[in-house]
C-alpha cells in the first residue's frame, strides 16, 4: 500500500487543526459553565487568594496567576491533546514524516506561533514526555467531579478518537495495533469515568493531586447517593485545576529549555520556494483578567429568554416563566413609578420524572430573577437530602442553614425534596431540615427562591402533607416526558454541536428507536439523558469503525451512519426490525402552519408544502403509528414530496 499524496496529507493537515480547535472550544466552554455555577465557592480561601476573587486565582506557588475558570481550562486542554498525541503514536522513534506533520501543527495550536525547522524534533519528544507525566484521570479530571460538565463528557471521549483516528491513520497506513491503541485510549478513558464514580477498586490515580483535608474520591459515593460529596470533590477540583493549569502552562518550556521564541528563530522550513516566516504572536489571545459583565439589566433578560427558547420542547414551562417574568417586569416597573406593587410568593416546585430539563430551567430562572432584579446575584446552589440532614442530633439546622447560606441572593434547587418527608412521620432530622426551611423562605423570601425538585406523584404528596409548603410554594411546574421527536432533536443538538451529520437513514433509524423505548418507559425513563447517552454509545461505535478505514476523510469523520445507532435496552436485531417497515411521519411548516404527513424518507430532505407549494426542509416528525400505507398511498405520497400535490386531511384517519 502506498502512503498518502499531498493532497490527502493537506487535507488530514486540515481535519487535524480543525478538531483541535473543537477541543478547545469544548474546555473553554466547560469552563464558562463550572464558573456560572460554582461562582458562590468565590469565597472558599482553599480555592482563591486572599482576596476571595475568583478573579484573581493563585498559582501552586502561592502567587496570583489572574487567569479564570475558562482559561484554565483553555490550559488543560492542552494536556488533553498532548495525551491523545502521545498515546496513539507508536514508538516515538518510528514517526513518520505524515505524524511528525501533525506534531508541528499540535505545537503550533498550544504555542499560538509555529515550531520550524531543527527544532521540531526535540520538540515533539518534549512534548511527548510531558504527556507521559499526565494521567487521562489529570486531562479530564473536571468533567468527572463537577457535576455540572458531567453532561459533557460523551463530547470528550468523540474529540478523542476523532483526534486518536486522525493521528493514526494520517500516514495512510492502519494494521491491528493502531486499532489497539485506539481502544485502549476508549478503555482508559472508561476507567477514569468508573474511579470518578468511586466504581473502582483503585480510585482516581495516585498522581491527580488532592486538596489538603480532603478525602480521596474513591471513599465518597457516588452521585447518586451524595450530593454534598460531588460539592467537595467540586471544590477539590476546582482547586486542583489552578495548579494544574499553571503547571501546563509552564511545563513544556521548562521540561525541554526550549522557548517558544527559540523555536520560532530555528531554521525555516521552506514551501513552494519561499520561506515560511511565522506571524506575530496575539498578546490579546489570552486575557489577564476575566471581563466584567458590562451588559444592561434588558441584554442579561434577553440573553437568559434565548437560552429558555433554544430548550427543545418544553413549550408549557416556558409559557409559565414568560408570563411570571413579564409580571415581575411590570411590578418593577411599578414600583419605579411610585405605585403599589405585589410580591407573590416565588418559592416553586418542579415535577417530572429524571432528565426533563429541571436543573437548567433552574439555573435558566436564577438568571432571569437575577436580571430582573428580584435576587441581586441571580446564582444556582444545587442540592438534595445529604446536603442539608446531618448524621447526628442536632447538626441538621446548622447544616440546612449553611446551605441556605450559600443560596442567598439566589436560587437555592433541592433535588428529590420529597426524601426529607417520610410518610411514617418518624423522620426527625428530615422534619428538623423542613422546619429550618421553611423559616428561611418565610423570613428572606426577599433574597432567598427555593426550588422543590422531584417525582411528579411524590412531590404532590410532601406539599399536601405539610401546610407550610403549600402556603408557600406559590408555583408548580409539571415537566413532561420528552416524546420521540423531541428526542430525536436533543439527539441531534448534541451531535450538532459535536459537528455530525445524520443521513435519512440514521434519523429513521433514531425516530423508530426512540419512539420505541418512549412507548415503553416507566417513570424511570430517562428522557434528555437517554438521547445524550445514546449519542455517546454511537461515538463509540462510530470510533470503532472509523478506526478499520485507511483513508479518512471529512465526510467520513462527520457522517454518523445508521449502524453507529446503539440505544439503551434495545439490540441491533431489535433495531432493524423496527426499521424495516414502512413508515410516515407528521411534520408542521412554520410558514404556513399546515400540517403535512410524508414517508419518513424525507427526513433530511426538502419536501413540498401541500398548502402552500413551497419547499421546505424536513428535520424529525412525529410518528404516525399503526400506518400500513398501501402501494397507491405510498406512490401518492412520493408524488406530494414533488409536487405538493394533495392534502393533510387526506391523511388524518391514520394519526394518532
Amino acid at each position: 500500500m502506498s502512503g498518502p499524496d499531498d493532497d490527502a496529507i493537506l487535507r488530514s493537515i486540515r481535519l487535524f487543526r480543525e478538531a483541535l480547535e473543537q477541543t478547545q472550544q469544548l474546555y473553554v466552554e466547560a469552563g464558562e459553565i463550572a464558573e456560572g455555577s460554582y461562582g458562590w465557592l468565590a469565597g472558599d480561601p482553599n480555592l482563591y487568594g486572599s482576596s476571595g476573587n475568583p478573579n484573581e486565582t493563585a498559582g501552586l506557588d502561592g502567587q496570583a496567576s489572574g487567569t479564570n475558570m475558562a482559561e484554565q481550562m483553555d490550559d488543560l486542554h492542552q494536556g488533553f491533546v498532548m495525551k491523545v498525541f502521545a498515546e496513539t503514536l507508536p514508538d516515538p522513534s518510528a514517526r513518520t514524516m505524515q505524524q511528525r506533520q501533525l506534531g508541528r501543527v499540535l505545537l503550533e495550536h498550544i504555542w499560538q506561533q509555529p515550531v520550524m525547522g531543527t527544532a521540531l524534533h526535540e520538540a515533539i519528544d518534549c512534548l511527548i514526555s510531558t504527556a507521559q507525566d499526565l494521567s487521562w484521570y489529570d486531562v479530564t479530571r473536571p468533567f468527572l467531579e463537577l457535576p455540572s460538565l458531567r453532561d459533557m463528557w460523551g463530547d470528550v471521549e468523540t474529540m478523542a478518537a476523532r483526534l486518536a483516528t486522525m493521528i493514526a491513520v494520517v500516514d495512510g497506513y492502519e494494521d491491528s495495533a493502531d486499532r489497539n491503541r485506539i481502544h485502549r485510549i476508549q478503555d482508559e478513558l472508561e476507567s477514569a469515568k468508573a474511579s470518578a464514580r468511586g466504581l473502582s477498586v483503585g480510585g482516581p490515580p495516585a498522581s491527580s493531586p488532592r486538596s489538603p483535608g480532603r478525602e480521596d474520591s474513591a471513599s465518597l459515593p457516588s452521585e447518586t447517593k451524595d450530593h454534598q460529596a460531588d460539592i467537595d470533590n467540586a471544590r477539590d477540583a476546582i482547586a486542583w485545576l489552578r495548579g494544574e493549569a499553571k503547571r501546563l502552562r509552564e511545563g513544556t518550556e521548562e521540561r525541554s529549555g526550549i522557548g517558544k521564541d527559540a523555536a520560532v528563530k530555528s531554521t525555516p522550513t521552506v514551501s513552494g520556494g519561499r520561506p515560511q516566516t511565522p506571524p506575530a504572536k496575539n498578546e490579546s489571545a489570552r486575557p489577564s483578567e476575566t471581563p466584567e459583565d458590562d451588559r444592561t439589566p434588558e441584554e442579561r433578560l434577553q440573553d437568559a429568554r434565548a437560552k429558555l427558547d433554544r430548550l427543545i420542547g418544553l413549550e408549557a414551562i416556558k409559557n409559565q416563566i414568560q408570563t411570571l417574568a413579564n409580571f415581575l417586569n411590570m411590578e418593577r416597573k411599578r414600583e419605579a413609578m411610585g405605585l403599589p406593587t405585589t410580591r407573590p410568593s416565588l418559592h416553586m416546585a418542579f415535577v417530572g420524572n429524571p432528565g426533563t430539563g429541571k436543573t437548567t430551567v433552574a439555573r435558566i430562572i436564577a438568571e432571569i430573577y437575577g436580571a430582573l432584579g428580584v435576587l441581586s446575584k441571580g446564582h444556582l446552589v444545587e442540592t438534595d437530602r445529604s446536603g442539608l440532614v446531618a448524621e447526628y442530633a442536632g447538626q441538621t439546622g446548622p447544616k440546612t442553614n449553611a446551605k441556605i447560606d450559600e443560596a442567598l441572593d439566589g436560587v437555592l434547587f433541592i433535588d428529590e425534596a420529597y426524601t426529607l418527608v417520610d410518610e411514617d412521620g418518624q423522620d426527625q432530622y428530615g422534619r428538623e431540615a423542613v422546619q429550618t426551611l421553611l423559616k428561611r423562605m418565610e423570613d428572606q423570601r426577599d433574597r432567598l427562591v427555593v426550588i422543590l425538585a422531584g417525582y411528579p406523584r411524590e412531590m404532590t404528596r410532601m406539599i399536601r402533607s405539610n401546610p407550610g409548603l403549600s402556603s408557600r410554594v406559590g408555583t408548580t411546574m409539571h415537566f413532561d416526558d420528552y416524546d420521540p421527536e423531541a428526542l430525536c432533536r436533543i439527539y441531534e443538538l448534541i451531535s450538532a454541536k459535536a459537528k455530525y451529520e445524520l443521513p435519512t437513514e440514521t434519523r429513521r433509524r433514531l425516530l423508530r428507536g426512540f419512539t420505541h423505548l418512549y412507548f415503553n418507559r416507566d417513570r424511570h425513563f430517562g428522557n434528555g439523558r437517554t438521547a445524550r447517552n445514546s449519542f455517546e454509545r454511537s461515538v463509540r461505535r462510530l470510533a470503532n469503525r472509523i478506526a478499520e478505514a485507511t483513508d479518512v476523510t471529512r465526510e467520513l469523520l462527520v457522517t454518523m451512519l445508521p449502524e453507529d445507532i446503539e440505544l439503551p435496552n434495545l439490540t441491533d436485531a431489535e433495531l432493524d426490525a423496527l426499521v424495516e417497515p414502512d413508515g410516515m411521519i407528521r411534520v408542521l411548516w412554520a410558514q404556513c402552519e399546515a400540517p403535512q404527513v410524508v414517508d419518513d424518507r424525507m427526513m433530511g430532505k426538502e419536501a413540498t408544502c401541500s398548502s402552500c407549494s413551497s419547499t421546505f426542509p424536513v428535520e424529525w416528525g412525529s410518528p404516525v403509528i399503526d400506518m400500513k400505507p398501501s402501494a397507491d398511498n405510498a406512490r401518492q405520497t412520493d408524488a406530494n414530496s414533488t409536487t405538493g400535490e394533495g392534502s393533510a386531511e387526506e391523511h388524518t384517519d391514520n394519526l394518532l
